[in-house]
Formats: C-alpha cells, structure tokens, sequence
C-alpha cells in the first residue's frame, strides 16, 4: 500500500479531470470516481490510502461516504479530505463526525492542495509505522499465549489424577488458576506402605511463582520414584517436620536463587492403621470431616519456607478413621472475596465440605467449585476470574479395598 495512491471522488468530469492532471504532475498515481458508490467499488479493490472527496454529489455525498470508509475494513487507514463551499462551523463538525480528516474550500488552491496532501501522507506514514509495531507486538502477545498454554499444560502434567484410590485411601481435588498458570501444586503419592501428600502454595502470581511452585514439586521426583530425603538412613519414612526443614534449608541456600517464599503441608499416612503425621509451614489449617459431618482441624501453624535458614517446625499426629475425609486447600479460597469484598472463609469451606459428607467426593468437589465461583461473581454476573489460585485436595479413607 502506497501513500501515493489518489482517488478523487466528484461528479462534476472537468473539476475532476483538472485535479487528475494536477495530482499527476505531483507525482501521484490517480484514480477516479464521480459519487461514493463508485469511490467505494475503487478502495475494495485498489490499495488506494488517500480520497480527495467533494461534499456535494448525487447518489452518495460526500458525508456519507465518509460513513462507509470508517465502516468498513480495508486493511489500512484511509485518509479523507472533504472538498466543500461550506465554511460554517457546524458543518465542519458533521464532516469530522463523519469520519473527514480534513477539509478544502472550492476552488482549491494548488499550493493549499498540495501542503494537505503532505500532511496527509505525513499521517499515513506514523500509521503504517504504527500498524507495523502492532502487528509486532500481536506476534509476540500470540507467541507468549502459546508459550503460556504449553506452561499451563506442563503445570497440569504434575498434578495428580483425579479420583485416584491406594488401597482403601481415595483422593481427589479441585485446582482453579487466578491466570494460565499457578503458584498453587499439591499431589498424593504412594510411599513404601504410606501414602504421602503436600499441597504448596507460592507467594505471588503468574510465571514467576508457577516456576518456584514446580521448583517444589521436582524436589518430590527427582530420576526415582522419591527423593531419598523423604527417608532416614534407616530407610523408614521421615517425619514431615524433618522433610520441611531439609527444604527449608534447599531453598534458603546461596546455591538457590529464590525469589519467594512458599506455605505447605506435608504429611504421611500409614496404609494399614489410618495413623498419620503432618507438618503445616504457614499454609491454612486443614480438616478432617467425618461420617456425620463432624469436623475438627489438625495443625499447630508454623512459619513458612524459604524465608530464612535454621527455621525449625513440629509434627502434628491424626488419625483418619474409614469413612473421615482430610481436606487441605490453599487461602485462594478462605480470602476470596464477592462482589461486596466479603471473605468466603473457612468456616463458609468447613461448612459447605461437613453438608456434602454424605456425598461422593466426584459430586462434591464440582458442586464445592461451583458454589464458590457463584460466590465470587454474584447471582446475576458473568464468572469472575479468581483474585488468587484456588486448590483443594481431600483424602478419604473408604474402609474398601480394590
């Protein structure tokens, strides 16, 4: 598309004709049109980014194909001059309601003429140099997409299968992103005659904190099924607090350039006796709910990870009975908020979890997850996006075996 290109639109054959050879001893090609229909027959076909147009014509003014250049697409922007006798302000202030760049008197002055065409191929060129870096930027925000959805793949890939059962154990889980990606993981993972959980969540949003919550995630599987420090020298399972401190101190090392902290949970349950530890590391407290849709929760707080070395935490003992569900979950949910910037809180989660006791968790967690969206956006909104990453995951010891 070249700057260069003329269409003149008039009715009258001499005024156009004249203006025709005038522009083309300019140097500019030209096409021409006696009314707007023809104009608007030349501009879908021809690369045509300059209208000379006269106001007054029979079939489509000038005002009007104005109305129809603005209206369509042709790829490129159309500079428009309205040539007219009018002079007063009002109408002035139709032409550019319009869509009219700028405005000649008849008859037109050559040397008028000609310094409007300058400025208006002056405006062309910041267009298609402005067109040029946004299509640009559109390759590169289509490029980030892209890389974002694989991200968000590679993120799901970590997290475990829904509905998995280890012998009489039986999880599953909700996790809803705030973005494409989160700093929110979790997983559930057969260890020797144990079954082994964590849920972390990463301060922050977006890339960053998806990166550090999958930093996380690797110190579980590392070229083995386990990382060995999830054992003692004796080859028995560790006690959370001691897994925690170990990866307290691998991220808090100079060899680790960390630039967040993290909550978790971290825990064991013994297969066979529902015997269980677990270690809280600033993460919101968890739950047990049972049969009769009793709850009572299990933690004695601590500090979170990967904010200064030598930090020291504590194990908390449960037992998770045939038929008890541990339920874990992220603050993305106790701190969203409605439309009036309300809390959902955990009482709203104990309550909404300890009401579908009854319930298989393949029910529940959908039904959880619709009635906390519906919280966040109101009874006659759109969804809202969530402000934070939400997860939860609960374990549910069936008392039935495979």
């Amino acid at each position: 598309m070249s700057a260069q290109h003329v269409l003149i639109v008039e009715d009258s054959p001499v005024y156009r004709r004249l203006l025709a050879r005038m522009l083309a001893q300019w140097g500019y090609s030209v096409s021409e049109a006696e009314n707007g229909v023809a104009a608007l027959q030349i501009l879908a076909n021809q690369p045509v980014s300059l209208v000379i147009s006269d106001w007054e014509m029979p079939e489509m003014d000038g005002l009007t194909l104005c109305r129809e250049i603005r209206s369509r697409q042709f790829g490129h922007y159309v500079y428009v001059i309205l040539l007219t006798a009018r002079e007063a302000p009002d109408d002035l202030t139709l032409g550019f309601d319009a869509g009219a760049d700028d405005f000649l008197s008849k008859p037109v002055e050559q040397s008028e003429l000609r310094a409007r065409l300058h400025a208006g191929a002056r405006v062309l060129s910041l267009e298609a140099t402005l067109a040029a870096r946004n299509a640009r930027l559109s390759e590169a925000l289509r490029q980030i997409e892209q890389d974002l959805e694989v991200a968000a793949r590679i993120q799901q890939s970590v997290l475990p299968a829904h509905q998995q059962r280890y012998r009489d154990y039986f999880s599953d889980w909700i996790f809803l992103p705030s973005a494409w990606v989160s700093g929110d993981i979790f997983n559930v993972f057969p260890l020797d005659n144990h079954l082994g959980f964590y849920c972390v969540d990463v301060s922050g949003h977006g890339v960053g904190a998806a990166m550090m919550s999958l930093a996380v995630a690797r110190q579980f599987l590392h070229g083995r099924a386990v990382e060995r420090f999830l054992f003692t020298a004796d080859n028995e399972v560790a006690s959370p607090a001691e897994v925690v401190r170990i990866l307290n101190g691998r991220f808090c090392s100079d060899e680790v350039e960390i630039v967040s902290y993290f909550t978790m949970i971290y825990g064991v349950i013994d297969l066979a006796t529902g015997q269980g530890k677990l270690c809280q590391a600033g993460h919101p407290t968890p739950f047990i709910v049972t049969p009769d849709g009793e709850a009572r929760t299990v933690g004695n707080g601590g500090a979170p990870v990967g904010l200064m070395p030598d930090l020291g935490w504590a194990d908390v003992s449960f037992s998770l009975a045939p038929g008890e569900r541990l339920c874990l979950f992220s603050d993305g949910i106790t701190e969203c908020e409605n439309l009036a910037g309300e809390q959902f809180g955990q009482m709203r989660l104990q309550a909404a979890l300890q009401a579908g006791s009854g319930l298989a968790l393949n029910a529940l967690l959908p039904q959880f997850a619709r009635h906390l969206i519906h919280w966040r956006s109101g009874e006659n909104s759109e969804p809202h996006a969530m402000a934070d990453d939400v997860s939860l995951l609960v374990i549910e010891r069936t008392g039935e075996k495979q």
